[in-house]
């Protein structure tokens, strides 16, 4: 016979004594205080939450989730582990999520230069974002999702080795239009707390944009601006290496009507290089482009 104790919030329900309802409900369970404590009980299921990822034990060991680390544990995280800490900075839609999933990528098929992938404390994320990178076929380049203005900054983690060398970088991870923002009003620089964990700030400069007739002009004042945001408000430490990844590299399309992409890509990175040498700051320029094939 069925325990109402364990099913029915009614305390003077006594079905499970009489095995019909003092109510007169019939079926039983058509009562509206019948499995209404159970219902209660019952572990609602999996819930995604916007919270940080909660380490578990099973038999002594600890389990991690796996997933991005956030704002509130990279503290703590650097606290436990040497690493050095990459910000990349750059407005929406200039590569930074793809850039994550296609590093990832390259440590898949094995080592990236001189570097061997050892492990990662944020796999699954890494994993997720190169699998949504592929998951479209017929699409002609890859696309990851952007990176929503509500979220905070989250962080990746790897663990390289060179040889008999190992190394550890956490890299950021936050929405385009919080720089695009701060580039707009200073006063949000200082929400960019990443910027003074830094050892390395990557400024995404994206070549595709900086290449079109019809984009060039605004793009290029905007990128600079971008910058100086960062830098007029020392929101970066001075011991902070600079870097601009010209990224979608790929995409820059070849001369027509005169024009040539490449020597104006290239006039605009000495550009960078004197206007900022100026004010005593260097830059190490790359040029990248995705490959997940």
């Amino acid at each position: 016979m069925t325990d109402a104790s364990n099913v029915c919030s009614n305390p003077d329900c006594r079905v499970a004594q009489l095995g019909t309802c003092h109510l007169d409900h019939d079926p039983v369970d058509s009562c509206p205080h019948y499995g209404s404590r159970e219902a209660a009980d019952l572990d609602p299921g999996e819930i995604e939450e916007l919270s940080a990822p909660v380490e578990r034990t099973m038999d002594g060991i600890e389990l991690r989730s796996n997933k991005v680390i956030p704002e509130s544990g990279i503290t703590n995280f650097r606290n436990r582990v040497r690493a050095k800490t990459i910000v990349l900075a750059g407005e929406q839609k200039t590569g930074k999520t793809t850039l994550l999933a296609a590093l990832y990528g390259m440590f898949c098929k094995g080592p990236v230069g001189e570097f061997e992938f050892v492990s990662s404390q944020t796999l699954y994320s890494f994993a997720e974002r190169k699998h949504l990178a592929l998951f479209d076929p017929e699409r002609s380049v890859p696309v990851t999702p952007r990176t929503s203005r509500g979220d905070d900054v989250n962080f990746f983690h790897i663990k390289m080795k060179a040889g008999d060398n190992l190394s550890e970088i956490v890299i950021s991870d936050r929405s385009g239009e919080a720089f695009e923002d701060a580039r707009l009003d200073t006063a949000l620089v200082a929400k960019l707390s990443e910027l003074a964990l830094a050892d390395r700030v990557c400024f995404l400069l994206d070549a595709a944009r900086l290449t079109k007739k019809e984009t060039r002009p605004g793009y290029s004042r905007i990128f600079k601006q971008a910058i100086r945001s960062l830098l007029d408000n020392d929101a970066v430490p001075k011991s902070a290496v600079l870097e601009v990844l010209v990224t979608k590299f790929d995409r820059v399309s070849d001369g027509q009507d005169g024009l040539n992409p490449l020597q104006d890509l290239e006039q605009y990175e000495q550009e960078l290089r004197d206007e900022f040498g100026a004010s005593g700051y260097e830059f190490e320029i790359h040029r990248i482009c995705v490959d997940f094939h």
